[in-house]
């Protein structure tokens, strides 16, 4: 019986044996793999920034006098050592400005702009400026710029903007900051339609539009804070301050976004040195005015009161 198992054992094992020990299956030859060539990208030159002597940087400004070829060869010239050089732009009319500035935003074509208070308001709200610089009488609380006031006859009984309702509301102009601009933000923050007003009456000073409403010729209208400030106390007792905006700069030397850091900074450096060291140039380019940096709790007091009226400021041109 065991040599019966040992010949059953040996007949399934030969096989195994055999193709164990018979000769190897060939074996595949290592070839090198071939390192791959990559394709080169195309080549895309990186614009410059603005600011180089084949590209200068644009300054649209409405300087406070008729400048001579030789005063603006002189500014320009301000920015030499800077490492940006400038070209003066003057403009026609501070619409012409601030289209140029919202035109020219990308670094390569980017335009600077002086501009009043409610030039870099709507600057601002159109997101194509910032502050960079601030036009400044020196000291005392009109040192950047003027408060707009709403005031009202107080026989209304409302300090709400909502008054001039069916009311006359006297301004000096259609393109008036104080008289009629701030106003319309005002409206704006409550949705109030300014067809509901039943008289726009033109006046001839801000002068005009207190004395109407004291007098009851006007139901209201905006003026300087400055002003009401001044006002002899019987006046001041006949009429009411409805509303009181931030300050509102005299003038603002607004950038794009796309302008490189070094360069505001170099712009700030050389016209903030030349406001003291170049006074006859820089008056006939600014007025009485210094230039100063700008102070950041007005220019965001400025920003909160646009933002919160929601104006289309897109829609609108000045």
């Amino acid at each position: 019986m065991f040599k019966r198992w040992h010949t059953i054992i040996v007949i399934f094992l030969l096989p195994l044996l055999v193709a164990a020990c018979g000769p190897s299956a060939p074996q595949a030859t290592a070839r090198p793999t071939q390192t791959p060539f990559s394709t080169p990208l195309p080549w895309i030159s990186t614009p410059m920034p603005a600011g180089t002597g084949d590209n200068p940087l644009r300054m649209a400004i409405l300087p406070a006098e008729d400048l001579s070829d030789d005063q603006i060869t002189e500014f320009e010239s301000l920015f030499a050592s800077s490492g940006v050089a400038v070209q003066v732009v003057v403009a026609e009319s501070e619409s012409d400005a601030l289209k140029l500035l919202c035109s020219n935003t990308t670094a390569e074509h980017a335009v600077v702009a002086w501009l009043d208070g409610i030039g870099y308001v709507s600057a601002y709200g159109r997101l194509c400026g910032q502050a960079q610089l601030l036009l400044s009488t020196g000291d005392g609380d009109t040192q950047f710029g003027e408060r707009v006031e709403l005031i009202i006859r107080p026989e209304l009984g409302t300090q709400q903007i909502s008054a001039a309702e069916g009311r006359t509301f006297c301004r000096v102009g259609y393109d008036d900051s104080y008289s009629w601009r701030i106003p319309q933000l005002w409206f704006a923050q409550v949705d109030f339609d300014i067809a509901a007003i039943d008289t726009l009456e033109d006046v001839e000073d801000y002068q005009s539009i207190v004395d109407g409403v004291a007098s009851d010729t006007c139901d209201l209208g905006a003026v300087p804070g400055s002003m009401v400030d001044a006002l002899d106390e019987d006046i001041a007792e006949a009429i009411i301050v409805a509303k009181t905006s931030p300050v509102l700069p005299y003038g603002v030397l607004v950038v794009p976004p796309g302008l490189p850091q070094q360069h505001r900074d170099a712009l700030s450096q050389v016209l903030v040195d030349a406001s003291g060291s170049h006074q006859d140039l820089m008056s006939a380019f600014f007025g009485d005015y210094e230039i100063q940096t700008v102070d950041s709790d007005l220019v965001d007091d400025l920003h909160d009161f646009v933002d919160d009226s929601g104006f289309d400021f897109v829609q609108v041109d000045r």
